[in-house]
């Protein structure tokens, strides 16, 4: 997975202009249930991965997510 891709892809959904590994989402005034729903449909429709309501809570920072789709993918 191209990580600088999926971190312009991440705030594109936020709809900011960068998002940082360290940045912790919850910060984010965007990161709410619609970016929620567009980020399990971006994991889903770009890195064939199914993520579930109860991983999706554990992720705090924006590597914490790109990891949990890394690790799904293998």
């Amino acid at each position: 997975m191209d990580k600088t891709e999926f971190y312009q892809r991440l705030a594109a959904i936020l709809d900011i202009e960068e998002v940082k590994p360290e940045n912790v989402l919850k910060d984010y005034d965007q990161w709410d249930s619609l970016a929620i729903l567009s980020v399990l449909a971006l994991a889903d429709s770009q890195y064939g991965v199914t993520i579930r309501a109860d991983e999706i809570r554990q992720v705090v920072t924006a590597a914490d997510l790109a990891t949990l789709i890394e690790a799904k993918r293998k």
